[in-house]
């Protein structure tokens, strides 16, 4: 979705995803879990060519109190902005299954004003991974929602179609 990956979704994402199968990378840091610094940020774009949207950037957010670390990257989308041309950020970050037994309340507090004020982002989703049982499931996003998230799609970023996923449930809020 954001990185054109549209057509190419049974490779995994070059992003978020452990690993690529697919040897034909695009670049040379395609399959790597963590970008080195000299990583070519901008040649990273959601949508078609000239959207004004990009990936400025994506991080490992490790919380040492709860014991967990998130995956997680900033979207612009200056497109879907005011009419004066401002972009939204939003602050993507990826709950997978080893965070369920852990204690969320401080890292999503962190994760919430981190987005917010030092991130400037007017947006966050997270991702939970859809493979977490659903006895674990059923109390993570209960309590996402008590916090102010909702189900959310894709459709914010890719001009008005519902997209979802097979591996991730979303749920977002506005900061």
């Amino acid at each position: 979705m954001f990185l054109g990956e549209r057509s190419e979704a049974r490779q995994g994402s070059v992003l978020m995803g452990v690993f690529n199968n697919n040897s034909n990378t695009r670049n040379q840091y395609a399959s790597q879990l963590t970008p080195p610094e000299d990583c070519p940020l901008n040649s990273y774009s959601m949508g078609p060519a000239g959207a004004g949207a990009g990936i400025p950037a994506w991080m490992e957010i490790w919380d040492y109190a709860g014991g967990c670390s998130f995956r997680a990257f900033i979207a612009e989308n200056v497109a879907a902005g005011e009419e004066d041309g401002v972009e939204s950020r939003t602050l993507f970050v990826f709950f997978d299954r080893d965070v369920v037994s852990r204690d969320l309340k401080k890292a999503l507090v962190a994760l919430i004003e981190l987005a917010d004020v030092p991130l400037g982002c007017s947006h966050m989703v997270i991702a939970i991974e859809r493979c977490i049982q659903e006895e674990d499931a059923k109390p993570l996003t209960k309590g996402l929602q008590w916090a102010g998230f909702s189900l959310t799609t894709l459709d914010f970023w890719s001009s008005g179609y519902d997209v979802i996923s097979s591996r991730w449930l979303f749920m977002g809020m506005e900061l």
